[in-house]
């Protein structure tokens, strides 16, 4: 007997928000980008997870949000991370522009809730007090 059930995603945890991102995100859809970024930071999350496994396409615009975003994320004590597995296009886009080495990146959903960012960020914002 074959077993179909798929793995059940993890609970995302109090503190971080899931991001998902899809198909071709070019210079066209930059403002819908940086829009859902902003939707998703209403929330105030210690950490942003956003979820890259189903891009298809990536140009400049989006790294630069992305850039953005990181930076956004430190200025509120926070954590951004890039949930993969990373597709062909978004890790091309990632190494010709060396911002590989800038973003946290976890394999997928489980590795990014169970990695710490969000004690890290706590602890953080802890000790700046």
């Amino acid at each position: 007997m074959k077993d179909d059930r798929q793995p059940q995603p993890p609970e995302v945890p109090p503190g971080m928000t899931v991001l998902r991102l899809r198909g071709d995100l070019d210079f066209e859809d930059a403002s819908a980008l940086a829009e859902a970024v902003r939707g998703a930071l209403v929330e105030d999350p210690r950490v942003l997870a956003i979820d890259v496994s189903s891009v298809t396409f990536a140009d400049s615009s989006m790294l630069r949000t992305l850039v953005e975003t990181q930076q956004d994320m430190e200025d509120r004590s926070g954590a951004m991370v890039l949930v993969g597995p990373i597709t062909p296009p978004m890790r091309r886009l990632l190494e010709i522009t060396a911002t590989d080495e800038l973003f946290a990146i976890a394999e997928d959903l489980s590795e990014a809730v169970t990695a710490g960012w969000i004690r890290s960020a706590a602890e953080d914002d802890h000790r700046e007090r």
